[in-house]
């Protein structure tokens, strides 16, 4: 039974977080001890303490990995139904292009994080993650997440600040932000960012 609902609702190399899982039927204790025998019996990988994943075999390696990367988004930031963080720091100016350094620890926030900041590790590498002022949503996290990166641009940019400016204003028309997104995360944003959105104008480039 078990197998079956865990090929369905997951199939391969997607994390299955034992705490997040629920299956109508089955107890919390015996979902466990399945997931144990599951695990025993090779169709389940443990990844990590209460993370699993379902294995495919073949491939140059034998069987495949899961990538840590995938255990960060679901756990911390997003899975097919729900957004509930996002990444920010220099994984963020990384992916904007304000610098080329690579993060030895990715910053994340999250619905999912109770506190204002805690380091921990996934499979081999460090997370920190921490909770966000307002709640995250499919809505307003990439806005959430601008915000984070002007407020942290001067601190990781690589570029001139006239090509930094230009980059976040690039992005802000691709993505198409409007002023009634902006006023719905207002409580979230800082006087220092607003501060900066001003000057550099980034605030002009809201559509109405």
């Amino acid at each position: 039974m078990l197998k079956n609902y865990l090929l369905d609702k997951y199939g391969y190399n997607e994390p299955i977080f034992l705490s997040d899982l629920s299956v109508e039927g089955m107890s919390s204790n015996a979902v466990r001890q399945s997931v144990k025998r599951l695990a025993a019996s090779g169709f389940l990988e443990r990844y990590d303490s209460g993370i699993y994943y379902i294995p495919k075999n073949g491939g140059l390696l034998g069987k495949s990995y899961l990538d840590p990367s995938v255990v960060i988004m679901r756990k911390y930031v997003e899975n097919s139904s729900n957004k509930y963080g996002y990444i920010t720091g220099l994984s963020f100016a990384n992916q904007l292009g304000l610098t080329t350094q690579m993060p030895a620890v990715i910053d994340v926030v999250t619905n999912r994080e109770a506190t204002n900041g805690r380091m921990l590790m996934i499979g081999n590498q460090k997370v920190r993650v921490k909770k966000s002022s307002i709640p995250v949503s499919e809505e307003n996290a990439e806005l959430l997440q601008l915000l984070d990166g002007v407020g942290h641009a001067e601190k990781y940019t690589e570029l001139p600040m006239k090509e930094t400016i230009d980059i976040l204003i690039n992005y802000m028309r691709k993505k198409k932000f409007t002023k009634r997104q902006l006023s719905d995360v207002s409580s979230a944003l800082t006087g220092a960012t607003a501060k900066r959105m001003i000057e550099w104008g980034i605030i002009y480039e809201f559509a109405s």
